[in-house]
């Protein structure tokens, strides 16, 4: 199942019509890419490129296969650039609060996490991937990867 979905996402890469135009979220995922096939990479920094990696994995092949293989530059734009600055946003404040305290630093995580949740993008019913994040104990970013990035960030930004 696992190369399945990384054929999907390859296609996605490589057959999209407007490939050449999804200049941000090629960059979100080759900057994870880069991090992951780092061998001496920080391992907070690996667990952040694999969430970011991953996220963007499931967003394409997932809406490829929503949409009939059809998948437009600026949503995949729109959802990278969403996804990086809600992850960056929320360690932002994870070390802004390490001095706080572990009740506010849980504070921010459920706030994060809550927007993610509360934000599907393709209301996906296979909990177990799309949750895998949420539900590892030591997940440095435990959120659904079925998030509408765009609404989460949003959310985010409004509280």
């Amino acid at each position: 199942m696992r190369h399945l979905k990384i054929l999907l996402f390859l296609a996605c890469i490589s057959l999209s019509p407007a490939a050449k135009a999804q200049e941000i979220f090629y960059q979100v995922v080759n900057s994870a890419k880069n991090i992951i096939d780092d061998p001496q990479a920080d391992p907070l920094m690996l667990s952040i490129a694999q969430f970011k990696f991953t996220a963007m994995q499931y967003l394409c092949t997932t809406a490829i296969k929503r949409n009939g293989g059809q998948v437009g530059a600026d949503f995949l734009n729109q959802q990278a650039y969403s996804m990086n600055h809600f992850v960056t946003s929320y360690l932002s404040e994870i070390v802004k609060t390490q001095n706080s305290g572990a009740g506010k630093q849980k504070e921010v995580m459920k706030k994060y996490w809550q927007a993610s949740a509360e934000h599907p993008l393709f209301n996906d019913t296979d909990t177990e991937t799309v949750n895998s994040f949420m539900d590892a104990p030591d997940s440095i970013t435990p959120f659904s990867l079925d998030t509408d990035w765009e609404k989460a960030d949003e959310a985010i930004s409004l509280k």
